[in-house]
């Protein structure tokens, strides 16, 4: 065929689909007892009259970062905060507006590195957070400020890798958790990140300080190891060896089925180390830690929705979180709530199920702060068009509801990410900052999302600062003559 006749017949077809595209119906045409759907001239002019289009993401995620700017600039006035408080899609909402709902926290926060205390910070959710994403951003965020190192609490077996930290688990184990693929315990004893490893005989975990460039400099510095665990059989041995440092040996002399918490401080900073375990055991979690200030415990559960908590012994959860030194628990969840909610009666029982986790996690740790991250925008197709989930609108505010109602705090992701139909805005960006799927964020994403949680934190503690300065009465004072 001449390359003219080629060129006639590819114009050819450009034209009749251009002409299928200008005069086909948005809602598609019926042929042959078919419903037949092409992309539409007129969903295109839909498209370029959508406000989300106009969305400059670079500026919406610089925000965060302005913010810190400001607060630098405004240290002698409380306008800025109150703004902030009031209207920034980044600030955390308080059960009755409540702004000094952290105040404790901070307080053991800011002196944690200089009493040798560990402030540890529980950070539960879905897929999300897999790779150690969000949650690795955040430790180290708040290790800056606060000091801390190590990548906190681990589980034995780790069925999806980190960036933070290479390991891996040998010997006479067995792998038990909640969710996912793994075995199912006849129990309920499965520790506070929902997994457990039995070790029945000899066993070992090792690590490894990681060379990629996603971890951050603070996650490699180990100093202070730790074991937590529970059902142990006479005279278990536990032996830590970690680079040229001495042999450091516990043997636990009497049977016990309580909840243990085993430490070996090191002389310096370790980048490989060892356990070495001899006899029966449930091994709850593996902590690498600095010797004092903050860390963040990852605790992926892909696939839940955040209804697992209920499902474990009170006594775990008391003594655990006492033991090790939880002091505010963050739950990122309602991404896999989403698929399975088609009417509001679907988004009443959904929470109705977080308000038992919430009342059972208000009850094993009265003390400790709970923090509600909610779900992200996320994105199907509807008609040709990238939309966003039906009902997500309402599902992202009645949790925030329920939140505040049960004396949780919240933090607004699909307010922060631009509102409905802001996931679109996210994947086309360059860099892409969610995945093709439109559910899931990329490394990039997590990161920014993660960098701005931790803005979010680090805010509400410096105005906890100015206001010990200038005392709560003239903030209070301030505040009022601005409604």
């Amino acid at each position: 065929m001449r390359p003219p006749k080629i060129l006639l017949f590819i114009l050819s077809v450009f034209a009749l689909l251009f002409a299928v595209w200008f005069f086909m119906p948005a809602e598609g045409v019926h042929a042959c007892g078919m419903k037949v759907k092409f992309p539409s001239y007129e969903s295109y002019l839909q498209e370029l009259h959508d406000p989300m289009r106009n969305i400059n993401l670079d500026s919406l995620i610089e925000v965060t970062k302005r913010n810190q700017e400001l607060l630098a600039e405004s240290q002698d006035t409380l306008s800025y905060f109150y703004d902030y408080l009031t209207c920034s899609p980044n600030r955390i909402h308080f059960p009755d507006s409540n702004y000094t709902y952290f105040d404790s926290l901070f307080h053991e926060m800011e002196v944690a590195d200089t009493t040798g205390n560990i402030v540890r910070i529980m950070h539960y959710g879905d897929s999300q957070l897999e790779m150690d994403r969000i949650s690795a951003i955040l430790r180290e965020r708040l290790q800056e400020r606060f000091g801390g190192s190590g990548t906190g609490m681990l589980p034995m077996i780790q069925k999806v890798p980190t960036v933070s930290i290479a390991q891996s688990a040998s010997g006479d184990l067995a792998r038990f958790a909640i969710v996912g693929e793994a075995h199912r315990a006849a129990h309920r004893r499965y520790g506070p990140m929902a997994q457990y490893s039995s070790v029945s005989g000899a066993a070992a975990f090792s690590f490894a300080a990681t060379r990629n460039n996603y971890s951050q400099k603070r996650v490699k510095e180990i100093s202070r190891v730790s074991v937590l665990l529970g059902q142990n059989s006479k005279g278990f041995l536990m032996t830590l060896k970690c680079d040229s440092y001495p042999l450091l040996k516990t043997t636990l002399d009497t049977a016990s089925a309580d909840v243990s918490l085993v430490s070996w401080n090191l002389p310096g900073n370790a980048e490989h180390g060892t356990i070495s375990f001899v006899g029966n055991a449930e091994i709850y979690g593996v902590m690498l830690d600095g010797q004092g200030g903050v860390t963040v415990d990852n605790v992926a559960l892909r696939g839940s929705a955040g209804n697992v908590f209920t499902k474990i012994d009170q006594p775990i959860f008391i003594e655990s979180f006492r033991k090790i030194g939880t002091r505010l628990i963050i739950l990122e969840f309602g991404t896999n709530a989403m698929p399975g909610i088609s009417s509001r009666s679907g988004i009443s029982q959904y929470m109705g199920t977080i308000t038992e986790q919430f009342d059972y996690l208000h009850e094993v740790a009265p003390d400790v702060k709970l923090l509600f991250v909610g779900p992200s925008d996320m994105g199907k197709s509807r008609g040709g068009k990238i939309t966003s989930w039906p009902l997500l609108n309402e599902l992202n505010d009645s949790l925030k509801v329920n939140c505040l109602r049960h004396g949780v705090a919240y933090w607004d992701t699909f307010d922060v990410m631009g509102g409905t139909g802001s996931v679109s805005t996210w994947v086309n960006h360059s860099p892409a900052f969610v995945g093709p799927d439109f559910i899931h964020f990329t490394t990039k994403g997590a990161n920014e999302i993660g960098g701005a949680l931790a803005d979010a934190i680090l805010f509400y503690y410096d105005f906890y600062r100015l206001r010990r300065e200038i005392s709560d009465e003239v903030v209070s004072e301030y505040f009022e003559s601005r409604r």
